[in-house]
């Protein structure tokens, strides 16, 4: 009886085993990537760190997102820059393993340097790094560009963008370079980059 019941265990494990080596995760189908689309842009509307650490590679979104683990401000900050973005999916391409969309948000490129600038002639960038994990002084700043946020006008000028798809273990994968990024984030990025040289 013994001998049955670890050959039996024994099958089982071998055919788990199999079952987790083969295949590559999830399809690279039009299907799939329209969903996994959904899924990102969501996480993103909601600034969803823990999933968008899965569904998003951007080393922008990386950074902010692992300030937005450490600081609230950081995270609301997210929520802000993201929570009026509109996407629609224009292409899929399975076989580049691309997908194309034309994103819409707030017209942030003027408040992002505005807001930027400011801190820049206030600061110096060693002094600005410090603040960082100063709660208090977060509260004050980013506070301020949230409210700059809120009243932000919404750009209903599409901005075309072309994401890379990889596929991971249990997901597909979306690629953002800094075009992609900038557009998602209504021009905010470019804006806080000009501002900082």
């Amino acid at each position: 009886m013994k001998k049955t019941i670890a050959v039996i265990l024994s099958a089982v494990l071998i055919a788990l085993t199999l079952c987790s080596c083969s295949g590559s995760g999830v399809e690279m189908t039009e299907e799939n990537i329209t969903k996994s689309v959904n899924t990102a842009m969501t996480a993103l509307t909601e600034f969803d760190t823990k999933a968008l650490e899965k569904y998003v590679d951007s080393s922008t979104l990386n950074t902010i997102i692992g300030y937005a683990n450490k600081h609230k401000q950081f995270k609301e900050l997210g929520a802000a820059i993201f929570e009026n973005l509109e996407y629609e999916i224009t292409d899929i391409n399975t076989e580049a393993k691309t997908v194309t969309l034309n994103v819409y948000n707030k017209e942030l490129s003027g408040v992002a340097y505005q807001f930027a600038s400011n801190l820049m002639r206030s600061y110096s960038t060693l002094e600005l790094l410090k603040r960082l994990d100063d709660e208090e002084w977060l509260d004050k700043n980013l506070k301020e560009l949230t409210d700059m946020i809120d009243k932000a006008y919404f750009n209903g000028e599409p901005v075309e963008i072309t994401l890379s798809i990889k596929e991971g273990k249990k997901n597909l994968v979306f690629s953002f370079d800094e075009n992609a990024e900038d557009a998602v984030s209504g021009g905010a990025l470019t804006s806080i980059m000009q501002a900082i040289k």
